[in-house]
């Protein structure tokens, strides 16, 4: 008796254990089947077959997590924010199982594909094709509708289209705003800004917080109302009552600027941290140039400039690429 039920005990055992080795080997079996769809710049759709053994899903690219899908009966799941011509590994997991895919989203130039690919079918891609996605413009400034054209910017020039909100002024805005462009990082003087409609102008000095409004004395190019800054900041054009307000364009090799009141310094010491320009007045004509890692006294701020003493010659240079040694600077 006792023989037969260590007997019966050893088979239901063996049963078990033969009945858990087929459960994981079809779990191991499963297919997914995971595919692309719907592949775009910067999107694209994962699709799979649903997998009997499965009471949930995640899903993750370059083994970071991206969602956690509690439902089995969810098939498809779209991604977001992905960089354009970029290749990506995603891989679908379960319990017991997972499923990779490699797929690299369209160019800036491609059209949107909507093919399912599998990567099964997915030959590899020569190493010349794998480049990375473009960059942008290093400079801006040519980049802007053709509304308003920007003149005399350097390499760090940036500028921006901006509308009411981001003019942030309800005194300027109230007065009939049509247009404005942000204008930012380097500006040193003789940068003009005209839009393709009559109007008034005026500046939002970037110098002051918050930003002080400066009337331009606008002028007419090319049938544009054009006006001249020396600093960063936000030029906007206000309604005119008539064009012929806008006054003739200033001689060559003259700007018609906005003037800021010269601040005395006491004891200002500063060094320049690029080689600039040593000018008579400010964003006026080059006298000679300060070198980088120069130290000089500051003795006034003129709007964005600094009125200095370099090699026993006075000029002013820009308040911007320098580095306060000592005092009050501005």
């Amino acid at each position: 008796m006792f023989v037969r039920q260590i007997a019966q005990v050893v088979r239901i055992a063996l049963f078990v254990s033969l009945a858990a080795t087929l459960l994981n080997g079809q779990a191991a079996l499963a297919q997914a089947n995971l595919e692309a769809t719907d592949v775009s710049e910067t999107s694209l759709t994962l699709e799979w077959d649903s997998v009997p053994s499965a009471t949930n899903y995640g899903i993750s690219q370059g083994g970071q997590s991206i969602v956690f899908i509690p439902d089995p009966s969810q098939t498809s799941y779209t991604v977001t924010g992905l960089d354009p011509n970029t290749k990506y590994t995603f891989t679908l997991g379960w319990q017991g199982g997972e499923d990779s895919i490699d797929v690299r989203t369209a160019g800036n130039t491609q059209k949107k594909r909507s093919s399912r690919r599998s990567r099964r079918s997915e030959q590899p891609e020569p190493e010349s094709d794998q480049h990375r996605a473009p960059k942008p413009p290093p400079v801006t400034c040519p980049y802007l509708p053709s509304r308003v054209e920007v003149t005399g910017y350097v390499q760090s020039t940036q500028c921006q289209m901006v509308g009411a909100a981001g003019v942030g002024n309800m005194d300027v805005i109230k007065r009939g705003f049509i247009d404005a462009v942000d204008i930012w990082s380097y500006v040193n003087g003789g940068l003009e800004v005209c839009f393709r409609r009559a109007g008034a102008l005026v500046f939002l000095d970037a110098a002051y917080a918050p930003r002080m409004v400066v009337e331009l004395n606008a002028f007419q190019r090319d049938g544009m109302t054009c006006g001249a800054i020396d600093g960063p900041g936000t030029v906007v054009l206000l309604r005119s009552s008539e064009p012929a307000d806008l006054a003739a364009p200033p001689p060559p090799g003259e700007t018609t600027l906005p003037t800021h009141d010269a601040i005395p310094l006491h004891d200002c010491q500063i060094k320049l941290v690029e080689t600039l320009f040593l000018r008579a007045e400010p964003a006026g004509e080059i006298i000679g140039l300060v070198w980088q890692y120069s130290e000089v006294p500051a003795f006034e701020i003129s709007g964005y400039w600094y009125k200095i003493e370099f090699e026993g010659q006075t000029g002013y240079v820009s308040r911007y690429h320098r580095k306060v040694l000592r005092g009050g600077c501005g």
